[in-house]
């Protein structure tokens, strides 16, 4: 099975190219990027074929399957043409800029027999399936309420260049505001952790901080409170933020009637029961959890299992953000459309 990466940034640096490098069970073939330097440089560091066009990549017939780490504003397009060139795909994280553009990479996966996955690594962590273990087990009774946030003091501090004071300026374009960056893990781990899906939202996603170079705010939320109902009645409060300066939020809280659940993104689980006492469970993981996403997408191409996110996960994410953000501008509850399951 030879597998390709395109894009070359940070997030194939750093996640898929180590995991796919040491994974027995296929082959690193290549990396592909418009920008040379960075294709080059990526395919000298892993001994791998280095292409600067997606169409000269796609063409080869070697090529079974491609990880899609290019900007947001390139995955429709990408995605699309790799399911037409017969490729398996796992794609960053979010599938695509808005809910009509993931409908329509969905109505074309579903004309093909082509594996669709997408990189939400939230599902992987132990912290999280331990937590959706703890909850179908019923530790905490019904759960009747939750709580999450993913809280950062923004992208332009995690480039690998460094500190990018103008990152706004050259690549907002490019990946849109606070929701698809990183509001789309929350968003995906609702569903994940309940077996439930938000059908209902009603949010408030303001501009609070972030600025250009010349101090105009983003045209994008740096920032969103999200009211959700779910499919199987449980309602809760995700909180979504650029602007914490201070040390990154993860936490998850969920309020069950003999007590509650609280993660601990990295450090473990806390129960506090009705009757005040309290159970603390180990998180710690015995490998590079940031590599699991790759790892089960290789697994599902060469053990045939499953994949824990697919083309419809993708999909349904962006339906809820577009929703999101027709709620701020209305003020009012709002309906998910959830059309492309049909």
């Amino acid at each position: 099975m030879n597998v390709a990466i395109i894009g070359c940034g940070a997030i194939a640096r750093k996640r898929h190219a180590p995991a796919l490098s040491k994974y027995e069970g296929a082959c690193f073939y290549g990396v592909c990027d418009p920008v040379r330097e960075n294709a080059d440089e990526l395919a000298e560091t892993y001994h791998v074929k280095a292409f600067y066009d997606l169409g000269t990549l796609l063409s080869c017939k070697e090529v079974d399957a491609v990880i899609i780490c290019t900007p947001e504003r390139f995955h429709m397009a990408n995605v699309i043409e790799a399911l037409r060139a017969g490729k398996h795909v796992l794609c960053e994280k979010p599938l695509a800029l808005n809910a009509g553009q993931a409908e329509e990479i969905v109505k074309e996966w579903k004309k093909t027999d082509r594996m669709l996955m997408v990189a939400f690594s939230q599902r992987t962590y132990k912290v999280h399936t331990m937590a959706k273990q703890l909850i179908r087990e019923g530790k905490i009774g019904k759960p009747v309420f939750f709580r999450t946030n993913l809280t950062q003091k923004g992208v332009e501090y995690t480039t690998l260049a460094g500190n990018q004071p103008d990152f706004y300026d050259k690549y907002l374009k490019n990946i849109g505001g606070a929701l698809l960056s990183v509001g789309c893990h929350r968003i995906d781990l609702v569903d994940y952790l309940f077996d439930a899906h938000i059908e209902e939202v009603q949010a408030f996603t303001p501009t609070i901080d972030k600025s250009y170079a010349d101090g105009k705010k983003i045209d994008a939320e740096d920032h969103a409170l999200i009211n959700a109902k779910l499919s199987n009645g449980l309602a809760g409060l995700i909180w979504i933020s650029w602007c914490n300066y201070g040390e990154a939020e993860n936490e998850t809280i969920v309020y069950g009637t003999n007590g509650t659940l609280k993660t601990f993104e990295g450090k473990g689980i806390r129960i506090c029961y009705k009757d005040g006492s309290t159970e603390e469970y180990d998180t710690l993981a015995d490998h590079d959890e940031y590599q699991n996403i790759t790892i089960n997408f290789l697994d599902a191409l060469t053990k045939n299992e499953a994949v824990i996110a697919d083309g419809l996960d993708g999909c349904r994410c962006m339906q809820v953000i577009d929703a999101v953000k027709k709620s701020n501008a209305s003020g009012c509850w709002v309906l998910v459309d959830s059309k492309a399951e049909n």
